[in-house]
């Protein structure tokens, strides 16, 4: 027969009451929680961070940030697809005349030749960053193409993605996207005539 005064047997008799599970799970969630903010590992923070770069974390319309790894498997895919549908392409030459059937090919034919005239100050070569982009497209272009207006409610975030993807798509020697080296390493446009490319 146990001995009723075993402390042992007496602390695994309070287990077996709820009111005392509750309590020490109570604890011992408190302490967990504890070490994992106050690591030096900083756990709470990694997972934030794989979060972002697998795509789990939802970012807002207007957040900045660098692209998730299904975003880059994406744009890669659709590079490779590219080569693998003009085998022969060997060198960059005049893009024949591209007429948009789309708003999303509109938004990025007429940021295409923004970036022509801009150009032209510029040796050829230039970048747009996420504001410019979004300045681009949210107040720049639908003052010369309406039928581009961004709507109340609508995802910028979604239509800047799509705009930038079309982009890259149609003048794959012209831009590529480019992540900057300094601050946010933000994702940037980066556009090289076609003199810049062949030289």
């Amino acid at each position: 027969m146990p001995d009723s005064n075993d402390p042992v047997e007496q602390f695994l008799k309070l287990l077996e009451n709820p009111r005392v599970q509750a309590v020490l799970n109570k604890i011992i969630e408190t302490k967990v929680n504890a070490c994992l903010i106050t690591s030096e590992l900083k756990p709470i923070k990694r997972i934030a961070e794989l979060e972002k770069v697998t795509g789990i974390y939802n970012f807002e319309d207007f957040e900045e940030h660098e692209p998730t790894i299904p975003e880059q498997i994406n744009l890669l895919s659709e590079r490779i697809d590219r080569i693998e549908s003009n085998p022969q392409v060997s060198k960059p030459s005049e893009p024949i005349s591209i007429i948009p059937e789309t708003k999303t090919e509109v938004r990025a034919v007429f940021i295409k030749e923004y970036l022509d005239h801009k150009a032209k100050k510029n040796d050829g070569e230039l970048f747009l960053n996420n504001n410019e982009i979004r300045d681009l497209i949210t107040h720049i272009i639908p003052k010369e193409k309406p039928e581009c207006e961004v709507k109340k409610g609508q995802n910028i975030r979604k239509i800047k993605k799509d705009a930038i993807d079309k982009l890259v798509k149609l003048f794959p020697f012209n831009i590529s996207i480019n992540k900057s080296k300094y601050g946010r390493h933000e994702t940037r446009v980066l556009y090289r005539s076609l003199q810049t490319v062949t030289s």
